[in-house]
């Protein structure tokens, strides 16, 4: 029987050529697979959760391939300060650079990060197998753009009264006036 912990939450593997072709993907996540990021993540539910992602070479001497991912989906969870159930929509956004490990020399960040600028883009993923797996980084933008501990709308968080004890001075005071 193959466990959760055997498989990854989300598996989409690409080959790392077609992906540097240019790939446009649209994928949504079944019942079954939503259930199981659901229970991972700690949610109530995972409604719905779908991922649009673009693929492209970055051109040089370094062949890499940027993916482009927008992530959208409706989840329920627990408020962090009511623990009530509310739904919302939830969004996210990733950008990522991968490269095969046979193309990977002691000089790739160098090369790879003046070629695509260095504020634009992390150092690349580095793709052992040839293949890319899409699904591992639909679960990092979730992963990013999941807020565990949101608030409902209108909830707002009391501090609970607490009693105090008097000061010394006061309680100084108190015997003062009882003599």
């Amino acid at each position: 029987m193959e466990t959760q912990d055997d498989k990854s939450l989300w598996e989409h593997k690409v080959r790392f050529d077609a992906a540097a072709r240019g790939l446009k993907l649209d994928l949504t996540a079944d019942a079954e697979r939503r259930a199981a990021i659901a229970e991972a993540f700690g949610m109530v539910s995972l409604a719905s959760l779908s991922a649009l992602i673009d693929t492209r070479s970055v051109g040089g001497t370094v062949p890499m391939v940027r993916i482009r991912l927008t992530l959208e989906g409706d989840v329920t969870q627990e408020c962090g300060v009511s623990l009530e159930a509310f739904s919302h929509p939830l969004s996210g956004d990733l950008d990522v650079t991968c490269i095969e490990k046979a193309r990977v020399t002691d000089h790739v960040a160098a090369v790879g990060e003046h070629e695509l600028s260095l504020g634009e883009l992390d150092e690349p993923d580095v793709i052992s197998n040839g293949q890319i797996d899409l699904g591992q980084y639909i679960i990092e933008a979730l992963g990013d753009a999941y807020d565990p501990f949101a608030r409902k709308p209108g909830a707002v968080f009391e501090e609970p009264e607490v009693e105090r004890e008097p000061s010394p001075f006061a309680v100084l005071a108190k015997l003062k006036r009882e003599e």
